[in-house]
């Protein structure tokens, strides 16, 4: 049986650090950039490759660019980038922006991403 002064100790060491971390999570858990657009914006599109691209857009980039704007990553349809360096960025990544491969998205997919894009910023 521990004595009284074990038990004491380990009160004063331990109830301060879950304290802390209580109070980090709490502080992380508010520290995410509120989205200003919904993620999923309805947009009359007028192609299949713009359709497909704006579900492969919902499902695979707007957790980081909701709607094309910033969230966690930076704002991407007020970006001038042509589609061919769109797609670079998709395949290679940048930063902390993962890369997305082949086995992940295909050659066709990329492209309908990209254009999907361009197709919003020439929307506004």
């Amino acid at each position: 049986m521990e004595s009284k002064q074990g038990v004491r100790q380990y009160t004063i060491t331990t109830v301060p650090a879950v304290a802390c971390l209580l109070c980090l999570c709490w502080a992380l858990n508010g520290c995410s950039t509120p989205s200003r657009v919904p993620a999923a914006t309805v947009v009359n599109l007028p192609t299949e490759e713009l359709r497909d691209g704006s579900i492969l857009f919902a499902g695979k980039c707007s957790g980081c660019h909701p709607g094309g704007r910033s969230g966690l990553g930076p704002s991407i349809v007020n970006k001038p980038l042509p589609r061919a360096l769109i797609r670079f960025q998709t395949r290679a990544g940048l930063g902390v922006m993962p890369a997305f491969k082949d086995h992940v998205l295909s050659d066709d997919q990329v492209k309908d991403i990209a254009s999907y894009l361009v197709y919003l910023r020439k929307k506004g």
